[in-house]
């Protein structure tokens, strides 16, 4: 049996994003030429038809790296400046939570977050995050809010 990498977490403030339009693939190929620091999010929704799990785009957006400002306000466990050009989020929630070890193609989505969605949610958005740890690696995380019962 597999062990699931799923976990619980909260986000106690929203992570904004500047919303640029973007299919998954697009997303990961326009990461990996950003500067290390930047952060992305692809927002779906899950459906499901005769063949299985369907995503459907709902928003997209992307953030170029932290200031020092920025950084040193966090640091100090204040919360984050919201950039006058941030018009879209991750809200602040409780979500299951996965990072996953390899980046993986759109048509190869159902089995990546196959975790995620057997979660009980009353949602069914998720939200894939993309984040440039450094020149040679992207982190692709998923969020799905928790249930609320």
């Amino acid at each position: 049996m597999q062990e699931t990498r799923v976990q619980k977490l909260t986000l106690a403030h929203p992570l904004t994003y500047k919303r640029e339009r973007f299919s998954f693939n697009e997303l990961i190929r326009a990461m990996l030429s950003e500067p290390t620091g930047t952060d992305s999010f692809i927002k779906l929704k899950i459906g499901y038809n005769d063949s299985g799990a369907v995503f459907e785009y709902l928003d997209s957006g992307k953030k170029t790296p932290l200031t020092k400002e920025e950084k040193d306000r966090i640091e100090a466990g204040f919360s984050p400046i919201i950039r006058s050009t941030d018009n879209t989020e991750i809200p602040a929630a409780t979500y299951y939570f996965e990072q996953f070890p390899d980046l993986s193609e759109e048509s190869l989505l159902t089995i990546t977050l196959a975790g995620l969605m057997s979660r009980k949610s009353d949602s069914d958005v998720i939200f894939l995050r993309l984040y440039k740890e450094n020149s040679l690696e992207l982190i692709m995380q998923g969020f799905r809010p928790c249930t609320s019962r």
